[in-house]
C-alpha cells in the first residue's frame, strides 16, 4: 500500500506528525513465556489507532500480521 505511511496528509500515517508504533508479541497461552504465536503492529496519530496494512506479497489475502501459518 503506497500510500499507507508518507510525508503528508495523503498518507494515512503522516510521517511529519508525531506518532507512536505499537509491536505486540502475542503467545498461544496469552502469558509471557508461552510459544510466540503472533506479531502485530499498530501505530497511534492524532489519539486514533491504525491498524498495519495489509501486505500484498503473499497473494491477497497475506494479512497484516505475522503469525506461523
Amino acid at each position: 500500500n503506497t500510500s499507507f505511511f508518507g510525508k503528508g496528509q495523503d498518507f494515512t500515517v503522516d510521517s511529519s506528525k508525531p506518532l507512536t508504533i505499537v509491536t505486540q508479541f502475542l503467545t498461544h497461552d496469552g502469558t509471557d513465556t508461552g510459544d510466540l504465536s503472533e506479531i502485530k503492529r499498530f501505530y497511534v496519530q492524532d489519539g486514533k489507532v491504525i491498524e498495519n496494512s495489509e501486505a500484498t506479497i503473499l497473494g491477497p489475502n497475506a494479512g497484516n500480521t505475522v503469525t506461523d501459518e
